[in-house]
């Protein structure tokens, strides 16, 4: 994350009289279900010549700067001890508010954000055994957490974890949701996460991670888990709203290995000081994940390596590790009948729009990686996040960091929403910016075609489930709060390297679908158009389209007399929540005149047309809204003819 720091008032800290919480991640009547639409998130990522400001600009969108964005509506981002506190970094706690506060003016929201990196000061030094570095956590982590104002706080000032983690959450809490401990705490250069139970090379599913297997913390589990209960207790003290989580784990077996053992120093085992273990002291369940690493399998018949490099194979294995840390959250009683389920986000997922060498087979192939790949899976990755329980989706990231011919093997300097953004930035002067020199990659516009459509929309399993979807056709429908139904469709890809793929599929009849529908592809967000289909025998591809059923309106009450008959019908509006531009869909009698205007819920006119001649049958019309409209409820009136209809609909930005 790049940061940046432009002239700042300090902020006095006042500290008001606080209650600790005294119960736990374990009791159902304290764990709030997370009921915001899903949103459509990225990762900061760190960019030269880019500001933290700038950076939220491309991703979100900044009218009054006339950038368009990508769609993002919520971020992945840290904010570690050692760039915030002041007697090690020379600024304050609240260095980032005011970006923070610039984030939420671009409709950024329920933001996640990870607590790391200790001040020298606060750093455990201690070389654990079978290290050859000291630790990367805090000291005094076993001091108590709140010494009842002794010195003018509530907490404890010699705990620096909970020093640090008060401080921080008093002041960003209006931007953050969700609150993670360490960015992959589980990562292990070694791989032994990866081995399954009774491998006798060692697992950490018949024994405990050792400290430098836990590349990102070296130290003792047990020492984790108490860093996350001073963490769930501090927070939820700050922000009883909030969750906490794990920071973007990998492997299941370490997350059993959480969920089996308390924070004792001892041993890890249940005691009086020590009486709940891991899964106590987080709701919410946060993993990252990149299918490359596991589209290998063994062809026991030639006995050799294959890939299966395509999106919905990617889909699949992605799919696979969330069902994978499911059964080890029921298996420990997080079903909602022993303990509460967990909230359930994935805050990294890609893949590379470039090919790479597989380094663990580097003479079989290569990594899956591709432009139409990684657009499809993003896609993909969106609609089957919703449908399988996930409630938010961060990719990663915002931009590449290399230019596509770049020789780099990392396949990381390659998953960005938009092409390579370094030296191509406005500088850090965000009151006098330079041009905005960012150029989407093929995945920005489809991943805003999809916020744009569906922000505001849930998956409706239900309605999913009456589509019937046959073998070979993937997606799901789409419900909003006024009623209105969208759908994805793709044709299933089964091909290795290759993104061909061919179905057709009909609505059943039981659905009541209208018989025409809208399709938006990929690249609406550039080309504004959508296409009128039948809702049978629709043609499908590896790439997910979205459509639209027409909202069919009864005219509002008229003088019989004077108006005998509608001169236009099948009107809809969509997307409903709108974000930049709505689209009418409406069928003239005859070419003739419409006559446009939107107006809020006090009645005044915030937009008009003027009387447009359109033609006779279907027609599409994009209605731009003001670009600093405030969200809320509106009403769309069509004029045309002897007919006049009003149509409600919302703003969500």
């Amino acid at each position: 994350m790049k940061l940046f720091y432009p002239g700042f008032l300090l902020l006095l800290f006042a500290f008001p009289a606080v209650s600790q919480v005294s119960y736990s991640a374990n009791e159902a009547a304290h764990v709030a279900p997370y009921t915001t639409n899903f949103l459509y998130g990225s990762n900061m990522g760190v960019y030269d010549t880019w500001s933290n400001v700038a950076v939220a600009d491309i991703a979100a969108g900044n009218p009054a700067r006339n950038v368009k964005g990508a769609g993002v509506k919520t971020l992945h981002l840290p904010l570690p001890e050692n760039f915030l506190d002041p007697s090690y970094a020379g600024y304050d706690y609240d260095v980032e508010v005011w970006q923070f506060s610039h984030f939420a003016d671009l409709g950024i929201k329920d933001n996640t954000v990870f607590l790391e990196s200790p001040i020298p000061a606060h750093t455990d030094n201690t070389v654990y055994p079978g290290c050859s570095n000291p630790s990367l956590i805090w000291s005094n982590l076993y001091l108590p957490i709140w010494d009842g104002g002794a010195n003018g706080t509530p907490y404890n000032d010699d705990n620096y974890l909970a020093r640090y983690i008060y401080k921080t959450v008093t002041l960003y809490k209006p931007y953050v949701k969700f609150w993670e401990l360490v960015n992959e705490p589980d990562f292990d250069a070694g791989s032994i996460g990866w081995r399954a139970p009774g491998d006798p090379a060692g697992n950490w599913w018949d024994r405990n991670p050792a400290p430098c297997e836990m590349y990102n913390l070296r130290a003792p589990l047990v020492n984790y888990i108490r860093m996350l209960r001073i963490a769930y207790e501090v927070i939820k003290t700050v922000d009883p709203t909030a969750y906490v989580g794990m920071g973007g784990v990998g492997y299941p077996s370490f997350l059993d290995a959480v969920l089996r053992n308390t924070d004792n120093p001892v041993d890890g085992s249940p005691s009086a000081e020590y009486p709940l273990k891991g899964g106590a002291y987080f709701d919410v369940l946060s993993f990252h994940y990149y299918p490359m690493y596991d589209l290998r399998y063994f062809d026991v018949a030639a006995g050799t390596w294959k890939y299966k490099r395509h999106s919905d194979a990617g889909i699949d294995v992605f799919l696979a590790r969330k069902k994978a840390l499911d059964s080890v959250l029921n298996n420990r009683g997080y079903n909602g009948a022993t303990y509460p389920k967990k909230v359930v986000i994935n805050t990294e997922n890609n893949i590379a729009r470039k090919s790479l060498a597989d380094p663990y087979n580097p003479t079989l192939g290569n990594f899956v990686g591709g432009d139409e790949v990684q657009r499809n899976y993003d896609m993909k990755a969106l609609v089957e996040s919703q449908l399988n329980g996930i409630s938010q989706f961060y990719v990663f990231s915002i931009g590449d960091s290399k230019d596509i011919n770049d020789p780099s093997t990392n396949p990381f300097d390659f998953v960005g929403l938009y092409q390579n953004l370094n030296g191509k930035g406005p500088g850090y002067d965000n009151s006098n910016p330079g041009p905005y020199n960012q150029q989407y990659n093929s995945s920005g516009i489809s991943y805003k075609t999809f916020s744009d459509a569906l922000l505001g929309y849930q998956a409706d399993l239900t309605q999913t489930a009456a589509m019937a979807l046959p073998a070979g056709i993937r997606g799901g429908a789409f419900r909003n709060s006024t009623g209105d139904y969208a759908y994805v469709l793709w044709a299933a890809t089964t091909t290795d390297q290759s993104e061909v793929a061919n179905g057709t599929y009909s609505f059943p009849a039981a659905m009541n679908v209208s018989p025409q529908l809208y399709q938006r592809s990929w690249d609406y967000s550039q080309t504004n158009t959508a296409a009128s289909i039948s809702s049978q025998n629709i043609v499908l591809t590896g790439s997910p389209v979205i459509l639209f059923s027409p909202l069919i309106v009864t005219a509002l009450p008229a003088d019989t007399l004077r108006n005998p008959a509608p001169d236009f019908f099948a009107i809809s509006l969509y997307p409903n929540p709108v974000v930049e531009k709505l689209s009418l869909s409406i069928h003239l009698k005859r070419r003739q005149g419409v006559n446009i205007s939107i107006s809020n819920a006090m009645g005044q006119v915030v937009s008009q047309t003027g009387t447009v001649l359109y033609y006779q049958g279907a027609n599409l019309i994009h209605i731009p809204l003001p670009a600093r409209i405030p969200n809320g409820m509106y009403f769309c009136r069509i004029i045309s003819g002897n007919s006049d209809q009003t149509l409600k609909f919302m703003v969500s930005r």
